[in-house]
């Protein structure tokens, strides 16, 4: 959705005939939903949540124009609590202010380079790909894994969009500890196709364990979307294996199929995932999510959804949110999402 802008463009300097341009965008999210949780043997939960089908936040986001082509860009994000004031001491974003993205960019006829705090590919891959875009009840990541999702001192580059819609990118991200600069230290790269009305993506996220010495996750991620007009068809097939420090290995496989219909002026989404757990455990567990989404205005939408989990074999996955991890195999939420 398109975001307005509250700054002015501003005089900086000159390039020859030109001058070089410098702006400056001021933006949010306020999400507010109410949620029914059950399936837990600790009884249900009733609540309202600030952030459902996203973090609620606020932004800031500028691009200098340097000339012949370059450009430098930062993005500051941080999230803030809309439904109370329990959570501010972290800002709802894992307890630091600018939590959610903080990175500075250069870009040109080479491509872009990226350094701070950003999401990984991988998980940008996967947010294309799930009819949820990781939000809702039906967020894929209730049980699909979500590569680190924003990854810490990290440096990206990614190519120009070339081949009417081929581009690439590869990332680093530092565990920045002394004497064992491979322990924590997470990799992304990921391949993409977008022309018309096909999506196509895949992307490998690895991360070590915390003593540097072997690998914790592995995630290989491949998928697709493509819109037909009357209805947008989604796919995609996760890998994830390793051996996290003190943690139980990683064996599974994970699949999504999902669907977007316009409907009455609005969406309907819905989403089945499968996980099979390859471990000795055999802990399984499938999902499925349907949701509705209507646009009020360019800027403000309500929307509805629900998901269930079944869980085999002792396996204990919760259905959450773009926020929450959930209290119990099914949920259903009901809110509204303004951006700015």
């Amino acid at each position: 959705m398109k975001r307005s802008v509250i700054a002015v463009t501003v005089l900086v300097g000159f390039a020859g005939p030109s001058f070089a341009q410098s702006s400056v965008t001021i933006y949010g999210k306020v999400d507010l939903g109410l949620v029914f949780d059950s399936g837990s043997s600790s009884g249900k939960s009733v609540r309202i949540s600030s952030g459902v089908t996203g973090g609620s936040r606020l932004g800031f986001k500028g691009v200098e124009d340097l000339g012949s082509g370059y450009k430098a860009a930062f993005q500051i994000e941080t999230g803030f609590c809309a439904d109370s004031a329990a959570g501010a001491p972290n800002f709802c974003t894992g307890t630091n202010f600018m939590g959610r993205q903080a990175h500075g960019d250069l870009s040109g006829p080479f491509g872009t380079m990226s350094a701070g705090r950003q999401y990984s590919l991988a998980y940008t891959n996967l947010v294309l790909l799930d009819p949820f875009g990781v939000g809702f009840a039906g967020d894929a990541t209730n049980l699909i894994d979500n590569s680190g999702s924003r990854l810490n001192n990290s440096f990206r580059y990614t190519t120009p969009i070339v081949l009417s819609g081929l581009s690439a990118g590869g990332e680093i991200a530092f565990g920045e500890q002394t004497g064992n600069w491979e322990a924590g230290r997470e990799y992304g790269a990921l391949v993409t196709y977008a022309n018309g009305p096909i999506y196509a993506g895949a992307g490998v996220y690895d991360i070590n364990n915390a003593k540097g010495g072997g690998l914790a996750k592995r995630n290989i991620l491949v998928g697709g979307t493509y819109d037909f007009g009357v209805v947008k068809v989604n796919g995609l097939y996760q890998r994830t294996e390793g051996q996290p420090t003190g943690g139980a290995e990683l064996n599974n496989d994970n699949w999504l199929a999902g669907l977007t219909v316009p409907v009455a002026g609005g969406s309907v989404i819905a989403s089945y995932i499968y996980k099979n757990d390859k471990t000795v455990l055999d802990r399984d567990a499938s999902q499925i999510g349907v949701g509705y989404l209507y646009p009020l205005s360019k800027r403000t939408s309500i929307y509805t959804s629900f998901a269930h989990i079944t869980n085999r074999n002792g396996a204990t996955y919760t259905v959450g949110n773009a926020t929450e991890d959930g209290t119990g195999s099914k949920s259903f939420d009901f809110g509204v999402v303004h951006n700015f």
